[in-house]
């Protein structure tokens, strides 16, 4: 096949498998749940522990390091132990999601037990406990739920389908979950323990729907008979051997970084910089909201069109404005405008990423003779987790370094101004970052369609 025909193909779809629409929708409902915890953990951990329960910013935002810990010993090990089980009659991805669940809801259940009465330090341990096992629930059901959807297909666009049904399916829970941090935590007549249960009634649901999804999960795999996992050193090494690996998880840190701080601080933005109220928050979360399906089917047209590079470019630019907007803004119109735009390219980060990493996982395939999502997605999970705990702790640092006070219902004009840089500025460093990383990541053109049709030659060989 000639360079000129090569370029003229973009994503190579008739010799691969094809997932049916059943099986999108229990992906869908599984992550639905999954999602709910996530943004919930994300968006009201922040704000219940430091302004409700007066955690002094700084202890939190060591345990937020301390934590990262954590990840960096579990992240990769369990996507290891995901890609080493051969497929059976319980699964292989699907298997590991269903042992995570008790360990999801526990730790989520645990975060809201804690009282304001309690001393700094006993909220630091209880706290550090209930994350520890909160992330063991989170890491083995993220990893193995981002894989189970890119070892279906090695077609980028199916893939981005596939995301793309289950955000759909996921809008309303995940949407009700999302917005709740921001109504329960600025409201003046909530007592904490209300908040908690308000949180725990929310956790239940999103137990359900997990365990509901996984159950039905019949998953099929693009793994080969011949393939056999690679021993855990190998497989390091092999990881981090890619070129395209590394620098998409330069990358996907600094976005994941961007992306969790503007959930998990926009509470206290709202609260102090501009004195909003629940009714004014639930106007403009709906509003935003309006734009989520618009964004998503947008943005699927313009992956399919342009590929993942350049959709993420745009993406990054338009958060770029945004963040400069947040910063800037005197209006609350103005200021929605631009929290909008900076939520919707989330949400876009969100529906792109993984086909990212199944296109990482393809090119990989074809050195190894190994199907490894759940080692790239553990071992970006290993870089990414400690961004979020990184920003969280630069973010604590700045605000109490301006004077931010938990106990105050006002805050001074210099703590609105720490606030103003956390929320818009300080993500513009990292947006910078990402941008330069992207700019090196090779998988894209004609060398991500030679990737494709070789694969696409393999799996026919083996029959899938």
């Amino acid at each position: 096949m000639s360079n000129a025909e090569l370029g003229k193909i973009s994503d190579p779809l008739e010799n691969d498998q094809r997932v049916s629409f059943r099986q999108r929708i229990y992906i869908g409902v599984t992550k639905s749940g999954s999602d709910m915890f996530s943004v919930l953990f994300a968006g009201a951990l922040f704000g219940f522990y430091v302004d409700i329960l007066h955690m002094k910013p700084i202890y939190y935002g060591n345990v937020m390091i301390i934590f990262a810990i954590w990840n960096a010993i579990n992240d990769p090990i369990f996507g290891y132990m995901s890609d080493k089980k051969r497929m059976d009659k319980r699964g292989k991805r699907a298997f590991f999601i269903r042992i995570s669940i008790p360990f999801y809801f526990a730790g989520f259940l645990m975060f809201w037990l804690a009282s304001p009465g309690w001393s700094q330090i006993s909220l630091f341990i209880f706290l550090l406990i209930s994350l520890f096992i909160f992330d063991t629930g989170l890491t083995i059901a993220g990893l193995n739920i981002s894989a189970i959807q890119t070892d279906q297909t090695s077609s980028t666009n199916e893939r981005t389908r596939i995301m793309l049904i289950a955000m759909l399916l996921s809008m309303i829970p995940v949407g009700l979950a999302s917005m709740t941090p921001n109504l329960v935590l600025t409201s003046t007549t909530l007592s904490n323990r209300k908040m908690s249960l308000i949180f725990i009634s929310i956790g239940v649901v999103a137990f359900i729907l997990m365990i509901y999804g996984s159950i039905k999960l019949k998953e099929k795999s693009l793994e080969g008979e011949d393939s056999q996992p690679l021993p855990i050193l190998a497989a390091i090494k092999e990881t981090f051997k890619s070129k395209s690996f590394i620098f998409f998880v330069i990358f996907s840190f600094m976005m994941n970084a961007v992306a969790l701080n503007l959930i998990a601080v926009i509470p206290l933005y709202y609260k102090y910089v501009f004195q909003l109220d629940s009714i004014q928050i639930l106007i403009i979360t709906i509003v935003t909201g309006i734009f989520y399906i618009p964004t998503l089917f947008i943005f699927e047209k313009l992956q399919k069109k342009f590929g993942l590079r350049k959709t993420f470019f745009l993406t990054m630019i338009l958060m770029f404005l945004g963040f400069i907007g947040l910063y800037f803004a005197k209006t609350v119109i103005f200021m929605a405008i631009c929290y909008g735009v900076c939520l919707c390219m989330t949400t876009v980060w969100w529906l792109l990423v993984n086909p990212m990493v199944g296109d990482v996982t393809d090119e990989d395939e074809l050195k190894t003779n190994s199907r490894r999502e759940g080692m790239f997605f553990g071992t970006n999970a290993l870089i990414t987790k400690p961004a979020s705990s990184l920003i969280i702790f630069i973010f604590t640092a700045m605000i109490q370094f301006f004077g931010y006070n938990s106990e105050l219902a006002v805050q001074s004009s210099q703590a609105i101004k720490g606030l103003r840089l956390g929320v818009g500025i300080l993500p513009l460093g990292f947006l910078v970052l990402g941008f330069i990383a992207l700019l090196f990541y090779p998988l894209h053109g004609k060398r991500l369609n030679h990737v494709k049709i070789d694969l696409s030659e393999l799996h026919k060989k083996r029959g899938k």
